[in-house]
């Protein structure tokens, strides 16, 4: 790949790969601009000028006068708080400009920044935050070491994790919200059954009516993972349609990009419902082993598969109140004298009866 870290704007625009990556972006070529200014902030007001050039070629029908070109080129000047090239500012009366010059000038009024933090100011020493691809999309990149939390159109909610980044409609259409994204995302979706939530990570379509869940997809990782939190979402492959798997709350997937094999399974750390977060105690008195699960799977969300028939003189006293989800379980197994395992998104209880 070329070496960009000392381009100037006229390389830029002679550059076949960056010429492609204003005119025809893509998540690719997004990701591999926000992941070099990551690394070479110096160059944000040169990449500015030159990304402008070309949507003033788009935009404009001709090219303004050089009275018109100038006074544009002074405006850049003062927003990007950034001298003019070295061959412009050779004198203090400037030289009539250039056409790719004009035309980065007249650029400047129509779409000035690619890359613009959140509070809307450019300022160079800054992380950069938030992107406004063009009239239509949004880039949001995150390359600090901390979450960045944002809104969208419909009151969605996004996280965007350390080095990650998502690009999305500045409006919503009117049957559908669809995001891209690439590295890991927390969303808590606003419910719209007449809208629903669509989150592309590779190949993995992740959808949803109203939920939280997070994705994680980073470009040079194999899997992508989606964990649910609240809810309900289907995950399925973008090559198959027509075969999804249904994921509620404390169930994740891992999707291989090169098999396109989905695996369900339960996370790590199951945590409680919201709708059972304060009213459920889990001191359990003398009650039947049978409860017990119930109310487990009630409380988290899980399937508890077991032998009825061989529990039912089992029961169980003890205060869970503190403990996490499997904990719970390993101190009602050795109450009981049973075990357990883990199948995908079940657990399997193995008993010899009370």
């Amino acid at each position: 790949m070329t070496d960009y870290s000392s381009f100037s704007v006229e390389e830029f625009i002679n550059d076949e790969y960056f010429r492609k990556s204003v005119l025809a972006p893509s998540m690719e070529t997004d990701a591999f601009w926000a992941t070099f200014l990551q690394k070479h902030p110096q160059q944000l007001a040169t990449i500015t000028s030159a990304r402008a050039f070309f949507k003033a070629l788009d935009q404009l029908q001709r090219y303004p006068s050089s009275e018109q070109g100038q006074r544009m080129w002074e405006g850049i000047e003062r927003q990007t708080q950034q001298p003019l090239p070295e061959r412009n500012v050779r004198s203090k009366k400037r030289p009539q400009l250039g056409w790719w010059a004009a035309g980065i000038a007249a650029a400047s009024i129509i779409a000035l920044v690619w890359f613009r933090p959140v509070s809307g100011v450019l300022e160079i020493s800054q992380p950069l935050t938030a992107t406004v691809v063009d009239s239509t999309w949004v880039l949001r990149v995150n390359p600090t070491q901390q979450l960045l939390t944002f809104q969208l159109s419909d009151g969605s909610e996004v996280m965007l994790s350390p080095q990650s980044q998502i690009r999305y409609p500045r409006h919503f259409e009117a049957d559908k919200r669809e995001v891209h994204l690439v590295g890991e995302g927390f969303f808590k979706v606003a419910k719209n059954p007449r809208q629903p939530f669509f989150v592309f990570a590779k190949n993995l379509i992740t959808q949803v009516i109203g939920t939280s869940f997070r994705i994680t997809a980073f470009a040079k990782a194999s899997q992508v993972k989606v964990t649910v939190r609240t809810g309900k979402v289907a995950v399925y492959s973008a090559l198959d349609t027509k075969t999804s798997l249904l994921l509620t709350a404390n169930e994740q997937v891992q999707f291989d990009a090169g098999s396109q094999k989905l695996t369900k399974s339960m996370i790590p750390s199951p945590t409680l419902l919201q709708a059972t977060q304060e009213a459920q105690s889990f001191a359990f008195d003398n009650a039947p082993i049978a409860e017990v699960f119930q109310t487990l799977e009630k409380s988290y969300g899980v399937t508890i598969t077991y032998d009825a028939g061989l529990l039912k003189n089992c029961s169980l006293t003890a205060p869970l109140s503190n403990e996490s989800f499997f904990k719970k379980l390993d101190l009602i197994c050795q109450t009981i004298g049973a075990t357990y395992e883990v199948w995908g998104s079940q657990i399997i209880i193995t008993a010899k009866g009370c």
